[in-house]
């Protein structure tokens, strides 16, 4: 029993499987929740099937993190599969890691109660959380055995995983106040190729009434030699979404655009005066972040949009009679543009 660790699970994956294979994935469940050494699954699926099963309780509970996923050793046959789960750590290993775990979420929990009305202030700052927290771990990705860099231990704990380890972090956070979230799995890429080994995981989320992606390492990666937290990826359309990621499997369609970060924010622009009026009004913040709004017939093209967000950014300067140090920065495939006003060094 997984003691002093959140179970307000949204299990979206088993929803969606056949009756046979909703038995083998209550079996599978039961025998990782009890850390059991061999996992007897009567069940006429074929070996593959039992699986992808297994992998969708891994996807659907970040809290069986103590569970080798690279290799699944099963044993028998069609009717009697024996699934021999490989466990990383022991018992009291495990209980200790719940309670760092647990004091981590402790710690989020003290400002999230604060949000509980506001379910988009709620979820930015759970997104704000992993982004600040958590760093990518390029490391593991050259290694075979990083396999906390895969789960909430390296998320919560090491403070660096990849893709998989953040999504499921966050799956976790939402989870915990009452927010649906899927981990979804499929490709990656800002050209939008999709050949090659493009392999990533982010979410999916039901806040509100609506349904919305959020790609939480984008997010913190992006841009990486520049530190900011970014929100290109921050409650996105599946239109929006399909430009640069590639889902796999079966996922609601996301139409919603009420708590799209930038349509919360009024970050939305369609003409040059928009842009310069906003930069104006944001000229004191940290980052000025903006979308060019869908059909724009000012900006129709990509160079049309940094051209004028150069020209806009001077002409502000100009008229407030100062030159700030600026870096500007361009989401090619979101049309999104970032104006970031690095700290000066003390």
């Amino acid at each position: 029993h997984t003691e002093g660790l959140p179970l307000k699970n949204e299990r979206y994956y088993y929803g969606i499987l056949s009756k046979e294979e909703k038995a083998a994935y209550r079996m599978i469940y039961n025998g990782i929740k009890m850390r059991a050494l061999n996992i007897v699954v009567p069940v006429y699926l074929p070996p593959k099937q039992i699986q992808d099963v297994y992998l969708k309780v891994l996807y659907d509970n970040p809290i069986f993190y103590y569970i080798n996923q690279t290799v699944i050793r099963m044993t028998g046959e069609a009717g009697y599969y024996i699934l021999l789960p490989e466990y990383l750590y022991t018992n009291n290993e495990i209980e200790k890691i719940n309670q760092d775990i647990q004091n981590v979420l402790r710690r989020i929990d003290v400002k999230a109660r604060t949000m509980l009305s506001n379910e988009f202030r709620l979820e930015k700052y759970l997104h704000d959380s992993v982004v600040k927290s958590v760093a990518y771990d390029y490391d593991s990705l050259q290694k075979n055995d990083c396999y906390n860099a895969h789960s909430i231990v390296g998320a919560f704990l090491d403070k660096k995983a990849v893709c998989e380890g953040i999504a499921k972090a966050f799956k976790l956070l939402c989870n915990e106040y009452s927010m649906k979230c899927i981990v979804v799995l499929g490709k990656a890429d800002p050209e939008g190729k999709f050949d090659g080994d493009t392999y990533h995981a982010w979410n999916l989320v039901k806040v509100g009434n609506g349904s919305y992606h959020v790609d939480v390492t984008w997010d913190n990666m992006f841009e990486r030699e520049i530190e900011h937290i970014s929100y290109d990826y921050f409650n996105v359309t599946t239109e929006d979404i399909l430009k640069d990621h590639q889902p796999m499997g079966q996922l609601p369609i996301c139409t919603d655009t009420g708590l799209n970060y930038f349509h919360c924010t009024k970050s939305f622009v369609g003409t040059y005066e928009e842009l310069v009026t906003l930069i104006t009004q944001r000229f004191n913040a940290r980052a000025i972040m903006f979308k060019i709004r869908p059909e724009s017939p000012e900006f129709k093209t990509l160079d049309e949009v940094k051209a004028k967000t150069y020209l806009a950014l001077s002409y502000t300067m100009l008229m407030k009679g100062t030159n700030k140090k600026t870096a500007v920065l361009f989401n090619e495939s979101q049309w999104i543009g970032k104006i970031l006003f690095p700290q000066e060094e003390a």
